[in-house]
This record gives C-alpha cells, structure tokens and sequence, in this order.
C-alpha cells in the first residue's frame, strides 16, 4: 500500500508498507533519470524513462523474484517462481513475467552479429570518453548485446548501439561515475530526439525482432 502527497514539481512525499514496514517515498529528477527512493538509506529505483531500469538495495535488504536473494554469490540468484533454481536466463527471467500468458522476448537466440555492427558497437564502447568506467564495469556483455541489437534492428533511423550504451551508461552513473556528455562526445542522438523518435515510432523494444 503507498499513500501519496505531492508536494510541487521538485518532489513527492509518500508512506509506503504497512505495519511496522513503513518510510518515506521521495524523488528527483535531473531531466533524464528519474530516481524513486524508499526511506532514508533504503531501496532506490532508478528509470531513464526509455530502455532501463535499476533497482538498488543495501548490502543486508532481502530481495526475491528479478532481483534473486541479495546474499552476494553470483551462482544463487536464480530461484524460478514455480520449479525452484535454474541454470538459463530465459527460463528464470520467463517464470516471473506478468502476465503469464505473454511470452518474454528470447534474448538467447542464436543471432550471427554483422561486421558492421561490431564495428558500430566497437567504435561507442571504446570511445575514449568511455574507457573511464571499464575500470568498475566490463564492457564485454554490452558489446555482445549491443551487435545483437544493431544487427536485429529493423527501426529505419533508429542507432540501436546507442540505445544499449545508454544502458552501459546508466550502470557506470550507478557506479559513482560521471558520464553526463557521453551523448555529445559519442555522437549519439540527443536525449530530445531520442524521445521524439519514440512519440512518433512507439518504442522500439516493445516488439523487438526474433
């Protein structure tokens, strides 16, 4: 249960839980990540009102579902919904989807990646803006989901590879890092042409192509 009070453009104080669960809801908004966090020194969620989401807990929260147990072994976090643990993303990701009867989209199909769209992917990930965050955050499985999406994408105009740096991007911030420019100095659309490309498009992730 979460009970809302605005209080103007600038915030919004809230109560959420019941019982003895309850804090405060607050948020801000820097013009692209809007940032929900759920009472003093708890979860946040971060939403860059496109392609990502991040939910961020303490070290000691309890979590379930999507974000698996929290307990920091990397082998222990898929726990299904129904069949207990699994071994393949699809499978976990499947057991969890709502509505049931909505099949997720296989990220796991075998896609043969085009030259051109490793060169794409290539030439955003090791820009030399974007070497700063390697450091913290491999860039590998980025790489390998950015050809995959250059090379799946039917969106006439649509710059897939920027669309999944932006992904990159939002995990480096998560990070402590700042790559607010990472727009201008890899020549990736600007944030108002992204969103003008969506109101006239739709988005494209909605039905991304098998």
């Amino acid at each position: 249960v979460v009970s809302t009070q605005s209080t103007g453009s600038s915030g919004i104080n809230a109560e959420y839980g019941g019982g003895a669960r309850r804090g405060e809801v607050t948020y801000t908004f820097d013009g692209e990540i809007l940032t929900l966090t759920l009472g003093e020194g708890g979860t946040s969620i971060r939403w860059n009102g496109f392609n990502g989401v991040q939910i961020i807990t303490p070290p000691n929260r309890r979590t379930c579902g999507l974000c698996g147990n929290n307990n920091m072994k990397q082998d222990d976090e898929f726990l299904s919904r129904w069949v207990g643990r699994v071994k393949e993303t699809y499978t976990f990701i499947s057991s969890w989807q709502l509505p049931q009867n909505r099949e997720c989209y296989n990220n796991e199909v075998e896609v043969t990646v085009t030259q051109e769209a490793k060169e794409k992917c290539s030439e955003l990930f090791f820009n030399p803006y974007m070497l700063k965050c390697q450091d913290k955050l491999p860039v590998e499985k980025y790489e390998i989901a950015c050809g995959r999406a250059v090379t799946t994408s039917t969106y006439e105009g649509w710059r897939a590879e920027c669309n999944v740096l932006q992904s990159y991007v939002l995990e480096c911030e998560t990070q402590g890092l700042n790559l607010r420019r990472w727009r201008e100095e890899t020549n990736c659309e600007t944030l108002e042409e992204t969103q003008q490309f969506t109101i006239a498009q739709g988005c494209p992730q909605d039905n991304p192509p098998v």
